[in-house]
């Protein structure tokens, strides 16, 4: 856990904040600081979408794309997520070997 976030946690620890919400807290701010560090646009209906997935399922997704150059991997971070035929797009690069991978979510 990066500082930053290590510092919210300890912050919550003192405000009686249980492990399990500051363990949730730290996930989406975690989350969100990848949506900014995004070097494509995320559109907003697309991220509305994105979060009515449950986390564990958003996780999978990224944890699964088809990469033409090396075969199954993951989403590098910086991935972004757009609305194609009334399903979110993720779009980025493979973790592995930095090729363009995209994934639909239907």
């Amino acid at each position: 856990m990066a500082d930053e976030y290590e510092e919210m946690a300890r912050q919550m620890r003192a405000d009686g904040v249980s492990e399990e919400m500051i363990a949730r807290f730290v996930a989406e701010e975690m989350e969100e600081d990848e949506f900014r560090r995004s070097k494509g646009v995320t559109e907003i209906e697309a991220l509305r979408e994105w979060r009515k997935i449950p986390e564990h399922i958003r996780k999978l997704l990224l944890a699964n794309a088809f990469c033409h150059n090396c075969g199954t991997t993951e989403f590098a971070p910086g991935y972004t997520l757009r609305m194609r035929h009334d399903c979110v797009l993720i779009e980025g690069c493979c973790a592995k070997c930095g090729a363009e991978v995209a994934r639909l979510c239907d």
